[in-house]
């Protein structure tokens, strides 16, 4: 009974020494010294990432006695309440003076400051506790990839949560990193995906052109922990190897389709890594297919509907397959995926409450136009239609599509103007006629991330058109946000200047 005793009470004050270290973080005796004043130090800060964080407090005593800084140490720390574990990410130390000048180099959050002086000759110490928020300058916003006399620069429109406004950053890789950017701009992806060299999960951002794709963790919302594409990728590549498509069906799976013809998968989860090509069937080569992939949007299990370009048939990637796989119809007196013996003009999932999949398609020797709906369970299609499409107004003749995610309608353009098909009443209508500006990109935004975000949600329904004057392209470039009604004309909400001819656009959420 009696040793049961002192082992308990053993371990009643070993706990109770834990807890006592654990929340003086030090297990320091502190002197109110209350003959010490000073000033200059506050009970709350912000401070930016990355930025230059400076304190200089003014100490002297009550009797009027010289404060002489030679006697004392300091101490300036954070901890992070947020964490559990006393180690790098809780306790963070700053300074060893008494003023503090020290660049942030913290994650986005709220944090306790901490400055401590300690006498050098009794030991003696005193304790101020502020509280410090830490923000990025870049956080959430619109990623604007501009093409400058055939060079990238990098753009954002930075939405101000408080203002409820955007503010424009121009050439951020510039300004808040050591990044150049050889090559003409081709793509911007935001996603949120896990880290194949340390499976946490990240904000990412690739930022690509024709010679180069940069891989940047954005997780701390900072430009300067980055890699180029070519070492996430688990095969030989060349020296200007890129990205030429990037998809992101989920938070854990996404496609990229590179600049040597190869269609890779990522699932870091699974294992599932970037490198061995999947645009094949068993036993055979590699197949030449579009660049529109048609990943299944939304779904946890990955899901894409590719095209093979030579012989003229849709082929399936599912899961963590290493090929394609033939697609069936549950429906072949319809069509047959695999004997369409038509060209690919424009493929999409879209967005619309159905979860239909879109692809316009020319028969190059009747030059006759359909447009397939169809719908999947696993590898086989549902066609919902496949009907002729009127060529009245050269839609096989256009330089870019998209899907309306309200009305399932097909938004085309041709030079500068916008035109809409409606799949169900069969009938054109321009939208838009934008005069002289040429038109660089259109585009509905994909979520990633935060999809039941009401603010996202807002303008991820809104048709995003891009253009610019010829005479002017450095800096004319406009990017506008349309409401679009079926049949009617689209109402201009948002418009966004001092940008060149642009590129890309994504939003880092």
């Amino acid at each position: 009974m009696k040793k049961n005793l002192k082992a308990i009470l053993v371990m009643f004050l070993f706990t109770f020494s834990l807890l006592s270290c654990n929340k003086d973080l030090g297990n320091y005796t502190y002197s109110e010294l209350s003959e010490i004043q000073f000033t200059g130090v506050d009970s709350t800060y912000q401070a930016f990432n990355q930025k230059e964080f400076v304190i200089k407090p003014v100490i002297k005593f009550s009797d009027g006695a010289a404060f002489n800084a030679d006697e004392y140490t300091f101490e300036w720390f954070t901890i992070n309440a947020a964490s559990n574990v006393l180690n790098a990410d809780k306790k963070k130390f700053l300074g060893n003076q008494l003023n503090l000048d020290t660049t942030i180099t913290l994650s986005p959050g709220e944090y306790d400051l901490y400055f401590r002086i300690q006498n050098k000759k009794n030991n003696y110490r005193y304790q101020h506790i502020s509280k410090l928020s830490v923000t990025s300058e870049l956080s959430n916003g619109w990623l604007v990839l501009n093409d400058i006399d055939g060079k990238a620069r990098l753009d954002m429109l930075n939405y101000n949560s408080i203002q409820q406004k955007y503010v424009p950053y121009s050439d951020i890789l510039s300004t808040f990193s050591d990044v150049q950017m050889e090559g003409k701009p081709k793509l911007v992806y935001y996603l949120h995906n896990r880290d194949p060299f340390t499976s946490k999960y990240s904000n990412r951002v690739y930022v690509g052109t024709d010679q180069m794709t940069l891989s940047f963790n954005n997780e701390i919302q900072t430009w300067t922990d980055y890699r180029n594409l070519r070492f996430e990728v688990n095969h030989p590549t060349s020296s200007t190897y890129h990205a030429e498509v990037i998809r992101s069906q989920n938070p854990f799976l996404c496609y990229i389709l590179g600049s040597d013809g190869i269609l890779m998968g990522e699932n870091v989860t699974q294992n599932f890594l970037y490198g061995p090509t999947l645009n094949r069937v068993s036993g055979g080569a590699r197949l030449n297919i579009s660049k529109y992939i048609a990943e299944f949007y939304g779904g946890s299990s990955a899901y894409a509907v590719v095209f093979d370009q030579d012989n003229k048939r849709f082929l399936v990637h599912s899961g963590t397959n290493y090929t394609l796989l033939q697609p069936s119809s549950s429906q072949p007196e319809i069509f047959t995926p695999d004997q369409l013996g038509m060209d690919l003009l424009y493929m999409e999932r879209a967005l619309t409450a159905t979860n239909q999949f879109y692809a316009l398609l020319k028969n190059s020797s009747t030059s006759q136009i359909k447009l397939l709906r169809f719908v999947h369970s696993s590898s086989t299609f549902t066609p919902l239609a496949f009907d002729v499409v009127s060529n009245t107004h050269q839609i096989d003749q256009a330089m870019s599509y998209v899907v309306d995610p309200v009305y399932g309608s097909l938004i085309y353009t041709i030079g500068s103007q916008v035109y809409q098909y409606d799949p169900f009443g069969k009938k054109y209508t321009m939208l838009l006629d934008l005069g002289n500006r040429k038109i660089s990109l259109m585009k509905y935004q994909k979520l990633v991330k935060s999809r039941a975000d009401p603010r996202y949600v807002n303008f991820s329904k809104k048709l995003m058109i891009c253009s610019y004057d010829p005479s002017q392209p450095n800096t004319s470039g406009k990017m506008e946000f349309y409401e679009i009604s079926l049949g009617g004309t689209a109402k201009l909400t948002e418009s966004y200047t001092g940008f060149g001819k642009i590129a890309d656009v994504s939003y880092r959420e």
